[in-house]
């Protein structure tokens, strides 16, 4: 989340191409024979055998008495039935000069013997990552090395790659996830990102909360601020949901100020139990809460730091935090305000017009940085989202897309509110 987040450690920038790939013990693996035994490359050109010696027994070479196969091991003569568009049908990442992704609304697959078989409209919508742009990263686009246990911290080590959350609460569908960035992967660094879904009597809370990358323990930040914040929400939860039905929001950002400046405080004496200066969970922090009632049509917003709340409608993305921004939206707050230290610069408020149909993108600026500078993603990502609501795998792909020269970590909680 810092000017320092792209570069590995002692200031070294990742070289592009396939030596970013971990040395693995073992002999290499000949895939050229895998190839041609599955009917996806052409014949590989037969050896001459090597001419025995002239005395003593001839020797087997290893190589020719290993056989290496990609993928599964089939009977011999077994020849598969392709079940889906084989390489030649692989489309290219999106550029400008070719179309976007989108997936048909339906494929027809006649069986034989059987009627046709119709595959829902996301049936592209799986297998390797994509990027957008003409260049592809030049990191690994999957989890090379895990990270180990270092200095004590377990809790760094134990947090998952990825996490994927969501469900329906009143008018709204919810699709969350939080992604270790490329960065931190090559780097076999944890995430240091969190998003938060939970429940509170009438009231939904939504968050997200980017630690910073220059602290040692930011991912104890991160995690312990959504969870602090939702044991003071829970205590509130009925006043809260009065502001918001009555769209006071002078008093509902006052009392959110208060809350967050409460769970910073508690954030800073856990810090400093663990023998550690608050400074050393530095975290941003952003909430939404949504009442279970559809005609209530506020909801509250809080944020500390940097990131992004986007809405999503037919006219196109709109910048939630940028009322001085241009029609397209490319401005975006670069304040580095971080709790527990800047629990005096909370701001809070109430996002009103909300209509029937708008998605709402909270973020952290892992993501809300290329989807508000980089067009090719905000297309990208407005083509899928603007239908409906994804299955939660198909969300965590989509969430996924990749973007050269952006490799922080990204968390992001989508609100589909219900159609009319």
């Amino acid at each position: 989340m810092n000017a320092y987040d792209n570069q590995l450690p002692g200031g070294r920038a990742p070289e592009p191409g396939p030596e970013h790939a971990r040395t693995r013990k073992g002999d290499p693996i000949d895939l050229a024979a895998s190839v041609y035994e599955h009917g996806w490359g052409p014949e590989p050109v037969a050896k001459a055998p090597a001419e025995a010696p002239a005395e003593g027994p001839a020797e087997v070479p290893v190589e020719a008495a290993r056989t290496v196969v990609s993928g599964p091991v089939v009977p011999e003569g077994f020849v598969p039935r392709p079940i889906g568009p084989g390489p030649s049908a692989v489309r290219e990442p999106w550029s400008a000069d070719a179309p976007a992704l989108v997936p048909p609304a339906a494929e027809a697959v006649t069986a034989p013997g059987a009627g046709p078989v119709v595959r829902p409209a996301s049936f592209r919508e799986s297998g390797p990552l994509t990027h957008v742009g003409r260049k592809p990263p030049t990191y690994p686009a999957e989890p090379t090395d895990i990270p180990a246990v270092s200095g004590g911290d377990l809790f760094g080590a134990l947090l998952p790659d990825t996490v994927v959350d969501g469900g329906r609460f009143g008018p709204v569908t919810v699709r969350a996830a939080s992604v270790r960035g490329d960065g931190h992967r090559y780097a076999a660094e944890c995430r240091q990102d969190t998003a938060l879904v939970v429940r509170t009597g009438e009231l939904l809370l939504v968050a997200v909360a980017d630690g910073v990358g220059s602290q040692s323990h930011s991912h104890h930040g991160s995690h312990g601020i959504v969870r602090l914040l939702t044991r003071q929400v829970a205590q509130k939860a009925e006043t809260l949901l009065a502001f918001l039905r009555s769209g006071a929001e002078l008093d509902f950002a006052s009392l959110m100020s208060r809350l967050v400046a409460t769970a910073a405080g508690d954030l800073a004496r856990e810090a400093e139990r663990a023998g550690l200066p608050p400074k050393s969970h530095s975290t941003t922090l952003r909430a939404l809460l949504v009442p279970a009632d559809p005609a209530v049509p506020f909801r509250g917003f809080v944020s500390v730091g940097d990131g992004g709340l986007l809405r999503l409608r037919e006219d196109g993305w709109q910048n939630l935090e940028a009322p001085e921004a241009d029609e397209g939206g490319a401005l975006i707050s670069t304040r580095t305000d971080c709790l527990p230290e800047a629990y005096e610069h909370v701001r809070a408020r109430l996002i009103a017009d909300t209509r029937p149909g708008d998605l709402l993108v909270l973020c952290t600026d892992g993501l809300a940085l290329p989807l508000l500078k980089e067009p090719e993603l905000q297309r990208w990502l407005g083509e899928r989202w603007g239908r409906e609501a994804p299955g939660l795998a198909e969300f965590l792909w989509q969430t996924q897309v990749r973007v050269r020269s952006y490799d922080d970590d990204r968390s992001v909680v989508c609100l589909w509110e219900a159609a009319p």
